[in-house]
């Protein structure tokens, strides 16, 4: 009897188990729960995913893929109620296939009422679509009534003739996943590749079964087809959120995922078909595809204009034709690798997608007898290329051989880029050149000369607190770069205003800016302030900082540890020197004292120095960051950096009265 006993109370734990990765099983215990079981933090969790892939045979389509989607939230905190709006988007841009649909199978929000649990199902007017682009569409879900405590659920149907990727298996969030499970049932026709991203390990398990199908004909007839089926299972519990720090690059890049890439389609009585096995397969078959090869050989639309251009001109051609194409062809904001209307629609127009604008100057580039080339490229945004894939890819740039292989990154896209100064979107990790062949070869995308900012301050201390002084900042690559996007096209009075308010000064006057439509040259910014907040006077003495208002206040890296690696960009030289005259009546009593570190391998270093003489405050300070990414193993490191420098920074000068 014990051992009965025993028995159904195994049963019954793994009925329950079993029951809570089911949808519609919503219990009072799981609305009741106030926080998470393992991270009390977390505003919210994914109390289970489930995801599985099936092929289904169509007499018109042939096999189409089908994805079924279950998932339930749980709602800990007001910050969490965003995930209570759920996206989910499907490509629609096919030429050769049909649209990918979604459908939406079930949607609730759970509640407690007193002891009751109160169920209200997501009607039509809480479902709609939205066209992100001529691409992209996405269903979106509003569900209601939901608040703290609440869990919602959804599951839903992605339908696709896109046979090369399968939809990817996401098993990693910015809040905790108690567990995740991925089924795939895939004919013998179509053998995928599981790439693994992220930091979590998964349990996997695969076995082969016999599978059969029936369908119609063209005639009517029911027809069979036996085959053998790879059924592969994915789990895993209990995975930590990972948490989007400072200098992230896309956090989307990280998380825990399992894509599935095509690689062989073998059908009976065929020879097997090998599909984007390798970044040259890929390559090629986008350098053979009418609308991106073929439009890098017309030059007729623009000959005229760029041998005038070039008339007489042989030293400086990269140059004069990457500023023509950036100054008369605007670029609509559009992506792709692919023209929408073509190069000579765009150049008639002046106006076109990205690839069109950095294919036309490719083109120019060649014609005027420069070896240049096309560079595939995935944007921040859209991911990282990890795998050969042209679905991957969404951006084009034009990359320049020199006579010493070095390779000239340019993007016309932006009236403010210049030689190897590419936007930040396109600044993610590396990007593949096409050469005329159709070979490939990778491209760093990031740059290694640094980029300086230079500070120098000239200032008076007054007795009441009142500092007055000028600055001269320089800025050059990438600092510049920003600074003329951010502020290139902004009102200057209004700028001023925002200056003052942004560093607590009470009047910034002889503002001048130097270079700003020069790109050949750094950014220079001069201005006289005023300025009663950065001195604190106490009795007989004032506090103040050296560095005035320019000191990094806090920790730009508080995680205990990070997975991820750091990605600044672009590699950096600050560099600031003040000269601060002490005001009458008063004298040196302390001074921080002078510090001077780097980091292992040479990856970052920081000076700082404070003096005295004949009454001024002469103070120096430097910091580099030698590489645009540091890699997680010296996190501990950076953020000990970093945590030196603040304090550091933030130290005081104290004066006394004589």
């Amino acid at each position: 009897m014990r051992i009965l006993q025993v028995v159904f109370i195994l049963f019954f734990v793994f009925k329950l188990e079993a029951q809570n990765y089911e949808l519609e099983n919503v219990t009072f215990e799981e609305l009741m729960e106030s926080k998470h079981h393992i991270d009390t933090s977390a505003v919210a969790s994914i109390m289970f995913k489930k995801q599985e892939t099936n092929f289904k045979y169509k007499k018109d389509d042939g096999f189409v893929c089908t994805t079924d989607f279950s998932i339930k939230i749980k709602i800990y905190k007001k910050e969490g109620l965003k995930f209570a709006d759920f996206k989910i988007p499907y490509f629609v841009g096919y030429s050769n296939l049909r649209d990918e649909s979604v459908k939406i199978v079930k949607a609730y929000t759970y509640n407690l009422s007193g002891n009751k649990i109160i169920k209200t199902k997501v009607t039509s007017e809480s479902k709609f679509e939205n066209k992100l682009n001529e691409f992209w569409e996405t269903k979106i879900i509003a569900f209601p009534d939901v608040k703290v405590g609440s869990i919602i659920e959804l599951r839903y149907v992605l339908k696709s003739q896109n046979l090369s990727v399968l939809p990817d298996f996401q098993f990693q969030y910015s809040i905790p996943v108690d567990y995740a499970e991925y089924i795939s049932k895939i004919p013998e026709f179509y053998i995928y590749k599981a790439i693994k991203q992220g930091y979590v390990d998964v349990e996997y398990n695969e076995k082969v079964e016999q599978a059969s199908q029936t369908f119609d004909d063209k005639y009517g007839n029911l027809l069979s087809m036996n085959y053998k089926q790879i059924n592969s299972r994915y789990q895993t519990k209990n995975v930590p959120s990972l948490i989007e720090e400072n200098f992230s690059n896309n956090i989307e890049n990280y998380y825990g995922k399992i894509d599935n890439e095509l690689q062989i389609i073998r059908m009976p009585n065929e020879e097997p078909e090998k599909i984007a096995t390798t970044w040259e397969d890929v390559t090629n078959s986008i350098y053979k595809e009418k609308n991106f090869g073929e439009e890098l050989f017309k030059t007729d639309y623009f000959a005229k204009q760029i041998n005038n251009l070039l008339l007489n001109q042989e030293n400086n051609k990269m140059d004069l034709i990457f500023n023509y194409v950036k100054n008369n062809i605007v670029w609509n904001g559009k992506y792709g690798y692919f023209p929408k209307t073509g190069v000579e629609e765009a150049f008639k127009n002046k106006t076109g997608n990205v690839a069109e604008i950095n294919l036309m100057l490719v083109s120019m580039l060649n014609y005027a007898g420069l070896n240049a080339f096309p560079i595939l490229i995935s944007t921040k945004d859209n991911g990282i290329a990890i795998f050969p894939s042209r679905t991957k890819f969404n951006y084009v740039i034009a990359g320049v051989e020199l006579n010493d292989k070095t390779i000239v990154l340019l993007d016309a896209t932006n009236k403010n880029a210049s030689p190897n100064i590419i936007p930040e979107r396109a600044m993610n990790w590396f990007g593949r050149m096409i050469r005329k062949n159709g070979t490939s070869e990778m491209v760093n995308l990031y740059p290694e000369k640094s980029s300086i900012e230079n500070v120098s301050v000239l200032a008076e201390l007054k007795t009441d607190g009142t500092i007055k002084g000028k600055q001269r900042k320089l800025l050059t690559d990438y600092y510049a770069f920003e600074y003329r996007n951010e502020n290139g096209n902004r009102n200057k009075e209004n700028y001023i205003e925002e200056l003052e308010k942004r560093e607590n000064f009470s009047l910034v006057e002889e503002y001048k800016l130097d270079n700003l439509n020069d790109l050949t040259k750094p950014i220079i910014e001069t201005y006289s302030f005023t300025s009663n907040s950065l001195v604190d006077i106490i009795g007989s003495k004032i506090y103040f900082s050296p560095m005035l208002f320019h000191q990094i206040t806090e920790n730009p890296f508080k995680a205990e540890n990070r997975l991820y690696p750091v990605d600044f960009n672009f590699p950096i030289k600050d560099s600031y020197t003040f000269s601060i005259k002490i005001p009458e009546g008063y004298v040196l009593e302390s001074k921080p004292e002078s510090l001077n570190i780097a980091m292992e391998d040479n990856k970052g270093s920081f000076k700082y120095t404070v003096s005295e003489n004949m009454g001024t405050i002469q103070f120096a300070c430097s910091l580099e960051i030698n590489a645009p990414i540091i890699e997680s193993a010296y996190y501990q490191h950076l953020k000990e950096f970093f945590n030196q420098i603040v304090l550091k920074q933030n130290e005081k000068i104290v004066l006394i009265k004589k």
